[in-house]
């Protein structure tokens, strides 16, 4: 009878850490009346609020067809979520991509809203860009809890000024979130292609947009990789067919742009900045990430360094795996595993304690067709 006590107190530990272990699933297929949710996003105000966008798809099988973002908030570090809320519609006047038609990526007449990519702002609001059809960006700011506190601004201008390097067809910033750096100033990864390969999403080179007031104006950076048959390209790496980026600032004030790439060496790609937006290095192969052609996430984890993440596995996307640099992205030594089942896109934020996941997981029918986005946390400290 004396080993009772401990029998269930081991008991209760034990189911403890299981529930846990459990993600909770932000978004499944049927939810709101869109088929599939993919791309999810991840912020963290300012306020401690947590805010997940995923891209809501109405045919899964036509995924460049009727999208729309959502957000939920959460204000107890995922405990418990708001409602799903549609953030952003199409503009009355939106055009729709001929590029999508034309490979029969996209249902004629339907106007997709993608990549809603959140950056949160240190004076507590968050600034937000937007794809419309993969052809104009958006931006607009809101409150920590998604609230909108004026009218989209169309960024597209912006786009523009890449126009002279790559003759772009397709334009989008993240998807995931960006960054504010240390100086205050704004930045966001993005892509665009000159819509000559597969359905228009390459071939691409990856760069950033920034602000250096709040949001209020943006500029463009420069390029950090390109595919090495773009031509007129005068500045980036030439990486083969790069596009989705993720972004992070170090310890040492080094902005770490890591690159989805389709390179047969199978690892991610890598470069980094001063500033986020000038003086690239060259993109380089990084040891010990394996590209399986995925988008990855990236975030700091205050003085703890760098967490990537990824599937870790060649063939298809599962074993969604964490991993810690410090030495601000050189070497990732430490790794955990989120989650070994099917799992795909992810985004990560952390407050150098805890990080806090959001990722694809599931598969309904394929290993690209996610049954859920689901949200998670684990302790820094488990990264070994």
């Amino acid at each position: 009878m004396k080993y009772l006590p401990v029998l269930f107190g081991l008991l209760a530990t034990a189911l403890s850490t299981a529930s846990a272990d459990e993600p909770t699933i932000l978004f499944k297929q049927g939810d709101n009346d869109f088929g599939i949710y993919r791309a999810p996003g991840l912020v963290r105000a300012a306020s401690g609020n947590l805010i997940v966008s995923a891209e809501g798809r109405k045919n899964p099988e036509m995924r460049w067809s009727e999208t729309r973002p959502f957000i939920r908030v959460s204000t107890d570090g995922g405990k418990s979520w708001g409602d799903a809320e549609m953030f952003a519609d199409a503009p009355a006047d939106a055009k729709q991509n001929p590029v999508f038609v034309e490979t029969g990526a996209a249902e004629a007449g339907q106007i997709g809203v993608h990549n809603l990519t959140g950056t949160a702002d240190k004076d507590g609001g968050v600034h937000w860009l937007y794809a419309v059809d993969f052809q104009k960006v958006y931006y607009v700011k809101t409150d920590d809890k998604g609230a909108k506190q004026g009218e989209p601004v169309d960024l597209t201008p912006v786009f523009e000024k890449f126009r002279d390097e790559v003759d772009w067809k397709v334009i989008a910033p993240g998807p995931g979130h960006g960054i504010q750096l240390a100086s205050g100033r704004l930045v966001v990864p993005v892509w665009i292609s000159d819509g000559k390969e597969g359905i228009g999403l390459q071939a691409a080179a990856v760069s950033t947009v920034f602000s250096d007031d709040g949001g209020k104006t943006w500029d463009r950076g420069e390029i950090a990789a390109k595919h090495f048959t773009l031509e007129n390209t005068k500045t980036g790496t030439p990486i083969e067919l790069p596009s989705e980026a993720s972004i992070a600032q170090g310890a040492d004030g080094t902005v770490v742009l890591n690159i989805r790439n389709k390179a047969l060496k199978g690892q991610r790609a890598q470069s980094s900045s001063k500033d986020g937006a000038t003086g690239w290095s060259e993109a380089e192969f990084v040891d010990g990430l394996m590209e399986p052609i995925c988008q990855g996430s990236l975030t700091a984890a205050g003085d703890k360094g760098l967490v990537f993440a990824n599937p870790a596995n060649m063939i298809m996307r599962k074993s969604l795996t964490a991993r810690l640099s410090t030495d601000d992205g050189k070497t990732w030594p430490a790794s955990y595993v989120i989650d070994d089942g099917i799992a795909g896109y992810s985004d990560l934020a952390s407050d150098g304690s805890t990080v806090w996941v959001v990722y694809e997981r599931g598969a309904a029918p394929s290993d690209r067709d996610p049954e859920a986005i689901a949200f998670t946390s684990f302790g820094v400290d488990a990264l070994k």
